[in-house]
């Protein structure tokens, strides 16, 4: 079934006195994809409404003049609640103001204070409950019309088909009976072809005492439509027919079709439909001794816009996407049928942000490469999704029969692994299949089953690297940095186990160890008279997801002993992009408690001002990447510049990571960057050696430059 037409932005009539309050109830309902009118006052709202119909409205309770509920009241009477919803602003406590607004035909209540970012996804829920519900009355109104009708029309005939006697019923008036006059046969009524369908099954009722169905299709002005007549026998030679029009049966059967076998959203094939349309195109390919391509293509960052734009605009995106991968490899580009069955290349959408494309009967494999080469350069031009311009990449696998398997799940099992090869390497590229991934993902899937004994084992280990401050070398800070002691494999980077403890969700309790263990080591190190400074913990977005997050970390600290003060939780600009208000809530908690945040590697990602806003951070620390090319590069300067400049003016706290040369540390010194860290000043130690260096209290600037000069 075909999507339908993206509708007009919804409008919302937004009622309040406050000026304050219209303004911010109109800048969220903006976010959320809404056209906004406002009014100060009842009348005003009230005159308003003579002339439009919103598609909702949010109204203030306290009103000068004639107040919310008495408004609420004249829009009933002017429209039931699912044509105009209303939305009323109560005060927190107040169940009465509540009431009353039910009372006055109100869908829903916002309770003051507002959680703004609540607000819109209310709005659009009220919107989409009313939008069924409208929906609902009109298909029970529909069934009741067909409760109410009798669709069939019966016939008495004999075996020659000449009608006996009639009633007419709903029927189409072009079917059997339609035009039927008394002692007329049906070859008079219909065209041969169905004439005959009737007249044999007709027979066949008489001569076998049975039951029989005939089913034939006529053409009317209004398109072509089908009848079933079943026919039972009478007597020894007449027969009752009941004739109905099946047409929107099989109207509904081919509906039933597509949902079984397309996707709703885009309106391609879905997975079973390629896997039945795939494998009799391998069929075909082994007869005919000819190559087949399966391309398996991932969108790289989706959920971002999801995360980011709604899942609306992700249904937006998703089409446009469909729509120029038909039209960018259209049949006849690369492949010609030669007049055979099948409209050549077949695309699918296997589900969320995953693409299919076969093409058979292949003679040229470099046919797949141009193919390839053709998507990529498509989906990298920009989308217009709801007036913004998108951009978007996307990883492609791709595996060919016969040589990367014998039937279509095992193309697409390997054409999978191809695609996340192709994301390996960077993204926004296509790779062939080789056997050598399979092995590869087994190696993965070993890494992951090792990652799971290590640590029931204790296998892992932290090490600290101090950070300092930049204008005496006095350790402020340190970050506990975790390492992987492979019992048989020797050290293991991080780069290639965190990677895989992200997916397998392993990173959850890994990272609640690595938190827990650097806490107990403070605590250690107090006891050892050690005055140890604030110890920075990176979190990932996993471990920000779980129920659990903030009662994980209060446990940690307690059980530790430490001063919530002395622990510093860094977050990605990933977790940053997250709207969940309920862990926003959950950081400022923390941070109530005493708990610092930082934001790591800033500036690689979507940095921006709201992020540093809704959230509690304390501290920007500037990514490596930047700090690599100073002083020479202007680029980075200019950043690095930017940001420390930018974080005074916010009063954050900064932090220069990577820092390896004295010419970078002049220059971050130079800049005000409050604090540095990097090999320049030490290397990452074990707890006895970082004790030793806490209890020294400082380090000598470039001592681990002179010693690896």
């Amino acid at each position: 079934m075909q999507s339908p037409e993206p509708r007009a932005m919804p409008l919302a009539l937004i009622v309040d006195d406050d000026a304050v309050m219209r303004v911010l109830e109109e800048e969220t309902l903006l976010q959320f994809g809404f056209r906004v009118l406002a009014a100060a006052d009842g009348e005003a709202a009230l005159a308003l409404l003579d002339g439009l119909t919103p598609d909702l409205v949010l109204l203030d309770v306290d009103l000068p003049g004639i107040d919310g509920f008495s408004v609420c009241r004249r829009i009933r009477e002017r429209w039931d609640a699912t044509a105009v919803p209303v939305v009323m602003v109560t005060g927190m406590d107040d169940v009465d103001s509540i009431t009353r607004a039910y009372d006055s035909g109100a869908n829903d209540f916002i309770a003051k204070p507002i959680n703004w970012p609540m607000l819109g996804h209310r709005a659009r829920y009220v919107l989409r409950t009313t939008q069924a519900a409208q929906h609902l009355r009109r298909l029970e109104q529909r069934q009741a019309a067909i409760v109410r009708a009798m669709p069939d029309t019966i016939l008495i005939m004999d075996r020659d088909g000449s009608c006996l006697d009639r009633g007419d019923g709903g029927s189409h008036p072009a079917s059997v009976a339609g035009s039927a006059e008394l002692r007329s046969e049906i070859a008079e009524r219909l065209p041969p072809a169905a004439a005959d369908t009737v007249r044999q099954s007709i027979a066949t009722a008489l001569d076998r005492g049975e039951l029989q169905a005939a089913y034939y299709e006529l053409q009317t002005a209004e398109g072509a439509r089908h009848f079933e007549a079943r026919i039972a026998p009478s007597d020894a030679d007449t027969v009752v027919a009941i004739v109905r029009d099946v047409t929107a049966l099989r109207r509904n059967e081919e509906h039933i079709r597509r949902l079984a076998y397309f996707d709703p959203l885009t309106g391609m094939p879905n997975r079973l439909h390629f896997l039945e349309r795939a494998d009799r195109e391998l069929e075909d390919a082994r007869r005919r001794n000819r190559q087949l391509a399966l391309l398996f293509l991932d969108l790289d960052g989706f959920k971002r816009i999801n995360d980011t734009l709604g899942h609306g605009s992700g249904d937006l995106l998703l089409q446009a996407v469909a729509a120029r991968l038909k039209d960018t490899v259209r049949v006849g580009d690369f492949v010609a049928r030669s007049g055979r069955e099948g409209d050549g290349v077949h695309f699918a959408r296997l589900g969320g942000d995953e693409f299919t494309i076969v093409l058979p009967d292949l003679a040229d494999g470099a046919i797949v490469d141009r193919v390839a080469d053709r998507v990529l350069a498509a989906l990298n031009r920009p989308f217009q999704i709801d007036g913004q311009a998108l951009t978007m990449t996307a990883s492609i696998g791709i595996a060919v029969f016969p040589d990367d398997g014998a039937d279509a799940a095992a193309l697409l099992k390997h054409a999978d692994t191809a695609m996340y090869h192709a994301k390996d390497q960077g993204r926004n590229n296509w790779q062939m299949y080789r056997r050598t991934l399979t092995r590869r993902a087994a190696t993965r899937l070993g890494l992951e089953n090792d990652l799971r004994r290590s640590l029931e084992d204790g296998d892992f280990e932290l090490v600290y690297q101090p950070q300092v401050r930049s204008i005496d070398g006095r350790i402020v800070g340190m970050e506990a940095l975790i390492r992987w002691r492979h019992p048989e494999r020797g050290l293991v980077s991080p780069a290639d186990f965190v990677p895989v403890a992200e997916e397998s969700g392993l990173i959850v309790p890994i990272g609640q160890w690595v938190m827990r263990t650097a806490c107990l080591q403070l605590r250690a190190w107090q006891r050892a008279g050690i005055d140890a400074p604030r110890v920075a913990v990176n979190l990932s977005a996993r471990q920000v997801r779980s129920p659990d997050f903030v009662d994980s970390v209060l446990a940690v600290l307690a059980e530790a002993g430490i001063s919530p003060d002395l622990l510093e939780l860094e977050l990605t600009e990933s977790i940053l992009m997250d709207p969940d208000a309920q862990r926003i809530d959950g950081l400022n908690e923390l941070r109530a408690r005493g708990v610092h945040f930082s934001i790591d590697d800033f500036g690689t990602g979507y940095s921006s001002m709201a992020y540093i806003k809704r959230f509690p951070i304390g501290m920007l620390k500037i990514d490596q990447s930047f700090v690599r090319g100073l002083p020479s590069s202007v680029n980075d300067a200019g950043i690095v510049t930017a940001i420390l400049a930018m974080a005074r003016s916010l009063r954050l706290d900064v932090i220069a990571e990577g820092v390896e040369t004295t010419a970078q540390s002049a220059f971050l010194q130079q800049a005000q960057c409050p604090k540095l860290q990097g090999y320049l000043f030490s290397r990452p130690l074990a707890p006895g050696p970082m004790g030793e260096l806490l209890r020294a209290g400082y380090v000598v600037v470039g001592a681990t430059e002179a010693a690896t000069a």
